[in-house]
């Protein structure tokens, strides 16, 4: 048998030898900073490659809408629907911009000794054109409205020579002068966001004692800017009404100068 000292020293062994087996269990066990270190690589190569097919995603989305096609047709409130290009901010089709020369000069030019019609009935039955106060003078109501479309430094001076040039017969009803253009080139471009428009015309004075007319030549060239097209207005009456429709083309002329016999 064995004695109790060689008893007791055996299960001292053996105690050690189990809590040597626990501790390295326990060692292998517990995460190491090599593991944890790992672990961190791991999770942010994972997230790059989620970033990554995202941003594939986003190309594959912008490519898309780069090759498809801008509007051609939009629909207006009233249900008229208008073909549209898509052009920059200081940018107007040639078309648009001789136009609006052609439009703008013939409303300053026409003197009818009416007032412009907004009626049914006041286009039936006109009614008789007081004119505008300018300075000493006076021009046509159409002259008046027209003239917002020209920049705010160059209105006041021309429609004092418009003044001027205004028979004082056409607030009397008895004389007439018409604009007549006989040939308006396409817009020059000079610079970004500004034209230059050649026009051939003809002034065309009526009176009651001549009815063939006095024709006067009126070549001009006339100089357009692009500006910021104002919002539509809350009330779509009066001056505000008016000064909306002559500068919705979001255009106005700066100046106008005599146009030489050579330049034709």
């Amino acid at each position: 048998m064995k004695s109790p000292q060689t008893v007791n020293s055996e299960n001292r062994l053996e105690e050690s030898a189990e809590s040597k087996r626990l501790r390295f269990l326990e060692r292998q066990n517990r995460p190491s900073k090599n593991d944890a270190l790992a672990l961190f690589a791991v999770g942010t190569f994972g997230l790059l490659i989620v970033n990554l097919f995202g941003l594939f995603l986003l190309y594959g989305n912008f490519s898309t809408l780069a090759r498809k096609k801008p509007p051609s047709l939009v629909q207006l409130e009233t249900g008229k629907a208008i073909t549209v290009a898509p052009l920059g901010s200081t940018e107007r089709s040639p078309k648009v911009v001789q136009k609006f020369a052609i439009d703008t000069m013939t409303l300053m030019m026409n003197w009818s000794g009416t007032l412009p019609a907004t009626t049914v009935e006041e286009a039936a039955n006109p009614k008789q054109d007081p004119g505008v106060n300018v300075g000493r003078s006076k021009v046509s109501t159409s002259t008046w409205q027209a003239s917002f479309a020209l920049s705010e430094d160059f209105r006041k001076e021309f429609l004092n020579k418009l003044a001027i040039l205004t028979p004082t017969g056409v607030f009397q009803g008895n004389v007439q002068v018409t604009l007549v253009p006989l040939n308006v080139q396409p817009p020059q471009q000079i610079a970004p966001g500004k034209w230059k428009v050649k026009m051939v015309a003809n002034l065309v004075v009526f009176d009651r004692t001549d009815n063939l007319g006095n024709v006067i030549p009126f070549n001009k060239e006339v100089f357009v800017q692009a500006v910021e097209a104002p919002d539509p207005p809350a009330e779509t009456t009066g001056i505000t009404a008016v000064i909306y429709a002559v500068r919705s083309s979001g255009l106005e002329i700066y100046a106008i100068r005599d146009l030489e016999k050579e330049n034709l």
